[in-house]
């Protein structure tokens, strides 16, 4: 195992899931800004350097490769690459886990927790291909997540000329299952698109449509004087949007009038009591209110911290009669 080998400035295979938008994990804005940042020779945003999680995952990879290639009959690998490949004709860049050489049919086996993504559950291969090792604490899956492997190893294919690529996961660490797919046009056509797309944005900072509130700060991370009002009765559709956000504050301002009422009620009830329980239609409701210890803390001085400026992250609304 090697750290990363793609280089930055560059879309990698493992980020392809996050610039079609498909990933839980980081925003098609949040990696946009990373490398505009990069790009204006700023200090890298991302400081993300690993968890236990990741720790884990990159114990056991040998394992699951290992595993992996016995399960499919493979007897010459190297999963121990430490050289990146690059699409021809495409800003794409890929680190291989391992690959595999293979000649002969695979077929679907569960009993192996072996699973061909194609129409007869089998495939046919004559060379190398892929090899792709993840970790997950999600329970086993028949077709992997979008974001776990599925378009990283369609991008893999494209750097490496390999007709099929497998993705061995280990789900939550007893359940081996390894997906085996053939290069997909279709989807390779879709990666080439997005990667356009990508870099289209990244030469005009234009940004993704924004996908949340606070991917909004991602998208437009500064506000400024020079730019005038908006003037929502002019944008279309800009009007319902400040009545809806009006409506829905208020909403929430009821609907937690209503919870403190309903709790200060159901806490009169219990009393002294810890707990309380129904059955109602079917389902058990179980209420607590329990004591909670707060252990004992020793005084601390906060360290003085230098004067940043930052977008706030919600929105102000005033509504004026």
């Amino acid at each position: 195992m090697v750290g990363k080998l793609t280089p930055d400035n560059m879309v990698s295979a493992s980020v392809v899931p996050v610039i079609m938008g498909l990933s839980p994990y980081k925003t098609q804005n949040e990696h946009l800004k990373r490398i505009i940042a990069l790009d204006n020779g700023e200090p890298d945003p991302e400081t993300f350097n690993g968890n236990e999680a990741t720790h884990h995952g990159d114990a056991l990879e040998p394992y699951i490769l290992k595993t992996a290639c016995e399960r499919l009959g493979i007897t010459e690998s190297d999963l121990n690459l430490n050289e990146p490949f690059f699409c021809k004709g495409v800003m794409l860049a890929a680190s291989l886990d391992g690959m595999g050489k293979l000649t002969g049919t695979i077929k679907t086996d569960p009993n192996n927790g072996i699973y061909v993504m194609t129409e007869d559950g089998s495939i046919d291969v004559d060379g190398w291909g892929c090899l792709e090792a993840k970790l997950t604490s999600a329970p086993p899956e028949e077709r992997p997540a979008a974001y776990r492997g599925l378009w990283q190893i369609q991008a893999q294919m494209m750097c490496t000329g390999f007709s099929w690529g497998a993705i061995a996961t280990l789900y939550q660490g007893v359940t081996l299952r390894i997906f085996v797919y053939k290069a997909d046009t279709e989807m390779q056509n879709r990666i080439i698109d997005a990667i356009s797309v990508f870099e289209r944005r990244r030469a005009d900072k234009e940004p993704y449509p924004v996908s949340s509130s606070a991917d909004g700060n991602n998208a437009y991370p500064v506000a400024s004087e020079a730019v005038p009002a908006i003037d929502f009765a002019s944008v279309q559709g800009g009007q319902k949007l400040l009545l809806d956000l009006a409506q829905a504050k208020d909403d929430k301002k009821e609907a937690e009038r209503r919870i403190d009422e309903l709790e200060a009620s159901i806490k009169e009830v219990l009393g002294e009591a810890a707990e309380g329980e129904a059955e109602i239609a079917g389902k058990r409701y179980i209420v607590k209110w329990p004591m909670r210890k707060v252990r004992a803390q020793p005084e601390k001085i906060v360290p003085a911290k230098p004067e940043t400026i930052s977008r706030q992250k919600t929105l102000t609304l005033k509504v004026i009669s």
